[in-house]
């Protein structure tokens, strides 16, 4: 819930200018009252892609409030983010409902943007792996496997995410990505998702070494991605990783 259509467009003209160094693929999901905005911003051939950060799973109808797969799509987003922690506990997002959504989304040609992550509570008792696993087999339950390994799916232990969150050490973050990873190339043929990546406090003093994990395919950020100059400092921090012998992320997100 940041930014204005004004301060949007801003943030959008300027990295509309920028040069995205190769293997890389950002996106941006401003809010939905500057969807359009920034897409107006944005040049037809820019490699940065455009995302909703929330929509419902119906096409149309009694929905106050809300804005459906196709309206998203229509104000530009290719991608479209669900079941992101502060919106299964503030706005009851369940499992079940990110399975619709995820559901509608690829039925309109969109990529799902699929968030999981354990709390505090789940994490002391040891038990992360088959909580964010049995997250991320619910939110997919819709979906043909080839259809998930079309999705993109971001872990942010709730933990570590926002203002008051402890930023994940990466040994804390690295059984759990490798355990999703496993489980979803089990069932999509050794493909596995779009691409795997972690979000929770992320800032370019830890970006290197949680790029490292051989699991992490990008990074899913917020507060340091604000500002252009901080998104900048990431996707060079990613070029670096991808010269040290990191994957590129795949660039088949339509």
């Amino acid at each position: 819930m940041n930014k204005t259509q004004a301060e949007a467009r801003a943030y959008a003209s300027r990295l509309a200018t920028l040069a995205v160094p190769d293997g890389l693929q950002p996106f941006v999901l401003p809010p939905l009252t500057a969807l359009a905005a920034v897409r107006d911003c944005l040049p037809s051939d820019t490699k940065v892609l455009l995302g909703a950060q929330n929509a419902h799973w119906a096409a149309e109808g009694a929905g106050t409030g809300e804005v459906s797969m196709r309206m998203v799509q229509d104000a530009g987003a290719a991608l479209v983010e669900m079941g992101h922690s502060e919106r299964r506990e503030h706005f009851g997002e369940t499992d079940a409902t990110v399975a619709l959504k995820a559901r509608a989304a690829v039925d309109r040609g969109l990529t799902p943007l699929i968030c999981v992550g354990e709390p505090a509570e789940v994490r002391d008792c040891g038990g992360e792996r088959d909580f964010v696993v049995a997250q991320v087999r619910a939110a997919t339950a819709r979906l043909t496997d080839a259809e998930v390994a079309r999705t993109l799916v971001a872990y942010e232990p709730v933990w570590a995410i926002g203002v008051g969150g402890r930023p994940a050490d990466p040994a804390e973050v690295a059984p759990v990505m490798a355990t999703v990873a496993e489980d979803l190339a089990a069932r999509t043929g050794g493909r596995g998702a779009l691409a795997l990546m972690y979000g929770g406090s992320v800032s370019a003093a830890n970006a290197a070494d949680l790029l490292a994990d051989p699991h992490t395919d990008g990074l899913f950020v917020g507060r340091a991605a604000w500002t252009v100059d901080g998104l900048l400092e990431l996707l060079a921090i990613g070029a670096a990783s991808l010269r040290a012998g990191g994957a590129p992320v795949p660039q088949s997100f339509s």
